[in-house]
């Protein structure tokens, strides 16, 4: 079997390089190791200078103009006029986006795992068969653990980022809040996310100074704090890389977590994902065309990484970081925005 390009993983910046691919002409394959599309470990937060215009109504579920940040010592809040974040399901994300890829002449494979990586050429197996595939292109978008970038030869140089979360179905929290303590998350946070009928309560730590059962339990603990019963709900734990290094390896490339663009900072990553994915495609499309909002996306998580390493120099470090940017948002000192990876 021969094609174009290859895709391994389909997320969202795996989709999106697809279905711009499969619509140029190009024969495009997207091969993905789950049941279906979309599903990851994810609060489903995306910005008003990300995605949130870009996204159709229906699957828009709440929409924030107003952010709480809390800190040790500090609650306090930012409000706009458009909204800051809004929340998507995950899952349902994926479908629509594989849909829109399909419709513009992707194939997609679920249930598939690709192996055997070669110079233009790979094998997937799928029902207990084997298949072989050749091709001119192969673009890695299959997340933190990507087999597509231990291909390429880079071996991880900073450990990966962590991020938990409870789903508490049937219930949706009144505000989206954000939580910043040193002495709790060290320089990572905690957070409320509400959706239509569910609410994501969850922590991400970008450098691990904390196991994931001690982050877990610190979670439980500040969920307690607040009168958050998260006994019997549904948990999901992932790794979040944000070690980048480039996304263009002669005719491989990398997209999102893939490339470790997800930010250092808040572990934000669909935007940095369906960007990439972007660039990738317009790359393969038309050599040489500029990429300037991937190039300000790279720009963005340098700065996230800077910030990250400042902050987890120690929790007290955290802390006097954390009281003196809520001291910031709430004058209007700087935007929240400023936190984003738009």
């Amino acid at each position: 079997m021969k094609c174009d390009v290859v895709i391994i993983g389909a997320g969202p910046g795996g989709l999106h390089c697809g279905k711009i691919l499969a619509a140029s002409g190009a024969d495009t394959l997207i091969i993905e190791r789950r049941p279906r599309p979309g599903k990851k470990v994810c609060a489903g937060g995306i910005t008003w200078r990300g995605l949130i215009k870009t996204v159709p109504e229906e699957l828009i579920e709440r929409r924030f103009n107003r952010q709480v940040i809390t800190t040790r010592y500090q609650r306090t809040h930012v409000e706009e006029t458009v909204p800051v974040v809004a929340t998507v399901n995950r899952a349902a994300l994926g479908t629509y986006m594989a849909e829109r890829a399909e419709r513009a002449g992707a194939r997609i494979i679920c249930g598939a795992r690709a192996h055997t990586l070669e110079p233009r050429r790979l094998c997937y197996a799928k029902d207990g068969r084997e298949h072989r595939i050749e091709f001119d292109y192969l673009v890695g978008a299959d997340g933190s653990n990507s087999a597509v970038r231990k291909y390429t030869g880079m071996a991880d140089r900073v450990p990966k980022g962590i991020g938990i979360q409870y789903v508490i179905d049937n219930f949706s929290a009144e505000d989206m809040l954000w939580n910043f303590d040193g002495k709790l998350f060290g320089s990572g946070y905690s957070w409320i996310f509400p959706h239509r009928d569910q609410t994501s309560i969850g922590a991400y730590i970008g450098v691990p100074g904390i196991s994931a059962q001690q982050l877990k339990k610190r979670l439980h603990r500040w969920a307690d704090e607040r009168h958050i019963d998260i006994s019997g709900c549904r948990f999901e734990a992932d790794l979040i890389n944000w070690d980048y290094r480039g996304w263009k390896f002669g005719h491989t490339f990398l997209v999102g977590d893939a490339a470790g663009l997800a930010s250092p900072l808040t572990g934000e990553g669909i935007n940095p994902a369906i960007v990439s994915g972007e660039a990738v495609a317009r790359t393969i499309i038309e050599p040489g065309c500029t990429t300037d909002q991937l190039d300000a996306i790279i720009r963005r998580h340098r700065s996230h990484k800077k910030m990250l390493k400042t902050a987890a120099k120690s929790p007290i470090v955290s802390t006097i970081l954390a009281e003196i940017c809520a001291v910031l948002l709430r004058f209007k000192l700087v935007g929240f925005d400023r936190f984003e990876m738009a």
